[in-house]
């Protein structure tokens, strides 16, 4: 099995090859190239990257260059078997470069055809998989906003997060929605709605009462409870994907 691997167009060897190839544990091997990184990234980035290991661990692995695998060599003390590997090394990387610097065959109208059908059936099933990922998410919006329930701004705000439309809080769903013009504010800076919305089926209104601590009569308030309705989320979410406003992925 070949040492040298080709990733991202470039040949590189892993620590984990380079431990079992000198018989050294490739925790000693990997804390040598993290000893001595500013080193080895005199001559590139040290590209690492992780693996699933025993026992639901995280391995991370160095992928070395040419250069990088040669110095982390010469940390080695030079017994034999780190010899016959240096040498297997340098011929790999060479074969590698020689293979990567080949210029490509020209391809036969079939061979481009062929790769012109590979590549648009590869186009079709990503774009089925994204449209059956989206249809839940659409068959469940389409549920809530032609239900005849309300929502209080929190729950209209955690019902947009929960179905990947923004992330919004309360108190910012209030201020949009005041921004906008739905809304407006009395004296005590509480938002009511104007009616002209509540006509048009976007909001309604509950009625808030509380006990007189003077009389102890139950009274009602002069500010209802504006809860936004299923046609109202569904303004909302056309608001919210027009501007582009921290929309959740």
């Amino acid at each position: 099995m070949e040492i040298v691997q080709q990733i991202n167009g470039e040949p590189r060897v892993s620590s984990e090859a380079i431990a079992e190839h000198t018989d050294n544990q490739h925790k000693n091997v990997l804390g040598l190239v993290r000893s001595h990184v500013a080193d080895f990234e005199r001559f590139g980035e040290v590209a690492f990257q992780t693996r699933p290991g025993y026992n639901n661990s995280i391995v991370q692995v160095a992928q070395l260059n040419e250069q990088q695998a040669t110095l982390l060599i010469t940390y080695m003390r030079n017994s034999d078997k780190v010899r016959d590997f240096k040498l297997r090394l340098v011929e790999e990387f060479y074969r590698m470069r020689q293979a990567l610097a080949a210029p490509a065959r020209e391809l036969s109208p079939q061979e481009l055809m062929a790769r012109a059908v590979l590549e648009a059936d590869r186009q079709i099933k990503a774009l089925e998989a994204t449209v059956a990922e989206a249809q839940p998410k659409a068959s469940a919006w389409d549920h809530i906003v032609s239900s005849a329930g309300s929502w209080s701004y929190e729950e209209a705000a955690k019902v947009l997060f929960e179905q990947g439309v923004v992330s919004v809080g309360q108190k910012r769903l209030v201020r949009d929605l005041v921004g906008w013009g739905f809304l407006y504010r009395d004296h005590k800076g509480r938002p009511h709605v104007y009616q002209r919305y509540l006509e048009q089926g976007l909001f309604v209104t509950k009625a808030r009462v509380y006990t007189d601590q003077v009389t102890g009569e139950v009274r009602e308030s002069s500010a209802p409870q504006v809860r936004v309705t299923g046609k109202g989320l569904d303004m909302l979410y056309t608001r919210y994907r027009r501007g582009h406003l921290q929309v959740v992925a």
